[in-house]
């Protein structure tokens, strides 16, 4: 099918823009975005993303504020409207490419709506290539950017407005294949590597001076198997970029959980430079699976999978306690996808960031799972 987009010179296979290049029931494109107060009264993250091979586009919004996480999920039919960067009353507007978008939630049913600017604070950073291979099949190969930005606008929640004047903000976008989207997942007899132990970092964080992101992963054993990361200015100081090549972590989980109180990290550049940070939780992580991660969504497909014309579903969260999530129907859960909103110091300088730390199975260095 043809669409807008086909009047571009833009094509990069012999297909129009409503296909993509492999048929895998898992490809995805995908954006994400959060907003917090650096007081750590409130914060936002919402994320929109198409599945062509399963004809879907999904998007959900969830805010934070007082102790409860404030979920809406959303799902489409994708076709004919594959160039519509709208989902029921959620839109994501790019106003000028990899610099400043609208993100805006229309007033609903439902307790939670916003209209906020997102502008890039720093440039945007490609990460490293992800690519995972399991029984000769493609579990994984993905594209992602990353970027830092200052957040305007407002956000009600339950009829109360909140003024985002200067917030931070982070974002990513990515696209191609992975696991956990399109309603299931292909086995071929053995069990991924994450089974056998896992821990995950992803930090985004800025300070008045710069940022920065440091990704992180390593088995159950400790041996590292992703880093990437780098240092930046904002782009009018006419600095450049500094590569992470190496990290050392200390994390301090709280006792009997997979919640952290504290997480250290000594970052070395290749240009020379050794930066210390210290994180310290700004609000209780985010619970994904209300926002359609991790089996989300009634259902409990999860992102990507077929759903009708149109479907909103909307719900409320107690997420009090650092891990244990009560929902509405007194259900309690500990969710392994949790992201955590930070407040820092980076070599003693004040600032804020979105550091996730998540593990599965045994992690032998911290005690977990053993």
């Amino acid at each position: 099918m043809l669409t807008r987009l086909d009047e571009t010179l833009l094509h990069q296979t012999p297909r129009t823009f409503g296909e993509v290049y492999t048929s895998d029931h898992r490809f995805f494109d995908r954006c994400w975005f959060c907003a917090y107060d650096p007081e750590g009264s409130i914060g936002l993250i919402t994320g929109m993303g198409s599945y062509a091979n399963m004809n879907v586009m999904d998007g959900f919004a969830a805010v934070q504020c007082g102790g409860k996480q404030y979920n809406l999920r959303v799902s489409r039919t994708l076709r004919p409207a594959v160039d519509d960067p709208s989902c029921g009353p959620l839109r994501h507007e790019v106003v000028e490419p990899l610099q400043e978008l609208r993100l805006v939630l229309e007033p609903g049913d439902y307790p939670i709506a916003f209209d906020l600017r997102w502008l890039g604070f720093l440039a945007a950073h490609e990460e490293a290539p992800h690519l995972t291979e399991l029984d000769g099949r493609t579990v994984e190969d993905y594209r992602r950017f990353d970027q830092i930005g200052q957040v305007d606008g407002w956000i009600e929640v339950e009829g109360q407005r909140h003024e985002a004047r200067h917030w931070f903000g982070a974002r990513d976008h990515s696209w191609g294949v992975r696991r956990g989207v399109g309603g299931f997942e292909p086995f071929t007899g053995t069990l991924p590597p994450e089974a056998r132990g896992l821990l995950f970092g992803w930090l985004a964080w800025a300070t008045e001076e710069g940022g920065g992101q440091v990704q992180f992963r390593e088995n159950g054993e400790g041996e590292r198997q992703y880093l990437d990361g780098r240092l930046a200015r904002p782009p009018s100081e006419g600095r450049a970029e500094d590569r992470v090549c190496g990290l050392d972590h200390e994390i301090r989980f709280i006792e009997g959980t997979r919640a952290y109180e504290r997480a250290e990290l000594c970052v070395q550049t290749e240009g020379g430079a050794k930066i210390e940070i210290e994180a310290r939780p700004l609000l209780t992580a985010w619970a994904y699976v209300g926002t359609g991660y991790d089996h989300g969504f009634a259902d409990g497909k999860g992102l990507g999978a077929y759903r009708g014309e149109l479907l909103l579903e909307s719900d409320v969260y107690d997420v009090s306690h650092p891990e244990d999530v009560v929902r509405p129907d007194g259900q309690v859960l500990r969710p392994v996808h949790r992201e955590q909103p930070v407040r820092l110091l980076v070599d003693g300088k004040p600032g804020t960031g979105h550091f996730p730390i998540m593990t599965v199975g045994r992690v032998a260095r911290y005690g977990l799972g053993t």
